[in-house]
C-alpha cells in the first residue's frame, strides 16, 4: 500500500479528496490531518461575519469528504516533519508515516508585538469563530450609550470587506452602542491590487458607514489602548482587527524542508518541494517560483493540478505544472446584500452582484458537501 498524507483542510485538498472519491487507486492508504472537521470557505466568511450565514453554511465538511474518499480523518495538527524517516509528527503525540506528503494549511496573520492588546487576526480562519464569539460577548455587556472603537489594520480586500461586515454585525448585536470604526492602511490607495474604480467604490461605502480612513500608517506595536505606528501616530481602539497580509506557519520548515525568503514551503511549478520530491504544498502555504496572491481563488485552481500530481508521484507518472490565471474575478461584500465586482481594469457594484457572488459561493460549497458523483 502507498501512503498519502494530506496535512490541512484547505481548498486544494478538498479537490484532492473529491477526485479520489471518484476514482481512488486500490493500493492507496489515505489520511487527512486537520484539527477541525469543518473548514471555512474564505469566500463566504465575510458574509458570516455580517450575519448573512450560519457557520456551518460556510464550511466544507472534510470528515464527510474523507468518508466518501475512503480516507482516515485524523483530528490533530502537525508539529514537525522528519523527512529522513518520512513521518509527520503530531502535536497530540505520535506520528503518521507517509510515502507522499502534501500541505494545504493556509497562512496566518502576524500582528504587531505588544502587551495587553485586544487583537483579532483575520487569519487563520479556523480561529475566527472563537474570536468572534468573544467580540460579541464584549459588546453585548456594554451599557447603552457607551462607545466601542474598532480599528482595522489593512486596506486590502480582506480588510475592507471584513470591516464593513463587522460594522454591520456590531450594530445588530448592540444597537444602543455607538460603534466607531477606523481603517488604517500603510499605502495611499484602498484595494491596491484591483482596478482603481474598485477602490473608489469601496471608499464610498466606508464613508457611508461612517468609517474613517487613515493612510500611510505602518503599524509598529500594540498596547491595551490601540496601535502605535512607525511614524509615532497612535490609533486608539477597543479591538484591533488585523488583515495586513499572510504569514507562514513556521513548523513545516523548521527541519530541512526548503523555504522561500518569506518562510513558506518552497515548491516548483508542479507544487513539489524543491528539496524533497515526495512533499507537495498548495494554497497560501506554498512558495511558488512566481508568487501569486494569497487568496482562496488561487488555491482552488491549484486543486486539480495537485490531485493529478499526487497520484502521479505515487505511481511514477509525469507531473503537470500549475499555471496561474492571469486575472480573476473578485467579488467583495459591502456589509449588506450588496457587492463590488472587479475584473482586470473593470469594476462595478450592486445587489445583483451580491446575488451572483452568493450563487457562486453556494455552488462551490455544494460541490464538496453534496456527495461524490461518478467520474
Amino acid at each position: 500500500m502507498k501512503r498519502l498524507v494530506l496535512v490541512g483542510a484547505g481548498h486544494a485538498h478538498a479537490q484532492v479528496l473529491l477526485t479520489l472519491s471518484r476514482r481512488r487507486p486500490a493500493d492507496l492508504e489515505l489520511t487527512l490531518v486537520s484539527p477541525d472537521a469543518l473548514a471555512p470557505y474564505s469566500g463566504m466568511i465575510p458574509g458570516w461575519m455580517a450575519g448573512h450565514y450560519g457557520w456551518d453554511e460556510c464550511c466544507i465538511d472534510f470528515e464527510r469528504l474523507c468518508r466518501h474518499a475512503g480516507a482516515r480523518f485524523l483530528r490533530n495538527v502537525g508539529s514537525a516533519v522528519d523527512t529522513s524517516r518520512q513521518c509527520l509528527h503530531l502535536a497530540g503525540g505520535g506520528h503518521v508515516d507517509y510515502d507522499v506528503l502534501s500541505f494545504d494549511i493556509g497562512s496566518t496573520a502576524m500582528p504587531p508585538a505588544g502587551d495587553g492588546a485586544r487583537v483579532l487576526a483575520m487569519r487563520p480562519l479556523t480561529r475566527l469563530r472563537e474570536h468572534w464569539d468573544r467580540l460579541r460577548a464584549d459588546v453585548c455587556v456594554l451599557a447603552p450609550g457607551s462607545s466601542y472603537r474598532v480599528l482595522m489594520v489593512g486596506g486590502g480586500a480582506a480588510g475592507v470587506e471584513s470591516l464593513l461586515a463587522t460594522r454591520r454585525q456590531l450594530a445588530r448585536w448592540a444597537p444602543a452602542i455607538r460603534i466607531e470604526c477606523v481603517l488604517a492602511t500603510n499605502g495611499q490607495a484602498l484595494l491596491p491590487a484591483l482596478a482603481g474604480r474598485a477602490g473608489r467604490l469601496a471608499q464610498a461605502h466606508l464613508r457611508q458607514n461612517g468609517i474613517d480612513i487613515v493612510r500611510g500608517f505602518d503599524a509598529r506595536s500594540a498596547d491595551g489602548t490601540g496601535v502605535l505606528g512607525q511614524d509615532g501616530r497612535h490609533l486608539c481602539a477597543d479591538v484591533v482587527l488585523w488583515a495586513t497580509g499572510a504569514g507562514p506557519h513556521a513548523w513545516p520548515v523548521a527541519g530541512n524542508l526548503a523555504a522561500d525568503a518569506a518562510g513558506f514551503i518552497r515548491v516548483d511549478a508542479m507544487l513539489r518541494s524543491v528539496s524533497h520530491p515526495n512533499v507537495f504544498a498548495a494554497g497560501d502555504c506554498a512558495g511558488l517560483p512566481e508568487p501569486v496572491p494569497k487568496a482562496g481563488v488561487y488555491a482552488v485552481r491549484m486543486g486539480p493540478v495537485l490531485a493529478h500530481n499526487l497520484d502521479a508521484a505515487l505511481h511514477g507518472r509525469p507531473l503537470e505544472p500549475y499555471r496561474p490565471q492571469r486575472r480573476n474575478l473578485v467579488l467583495l461584500g459591502t456589509g449588506g446584500r450588496h457587492a463590488i465586482g472587479a475584473w482586470g481594469p473593470f469594476a462595478w457594484q450592486g445587489a445583483s452582484t451580491w446575488r451572483w457572488k452568493e450563487r457562486i459561493d453556494r455552488r462551490f460549497l455544494a460541490r464538496y458537501n453534496s456527495g461524490p458523483r461518478p467520474a
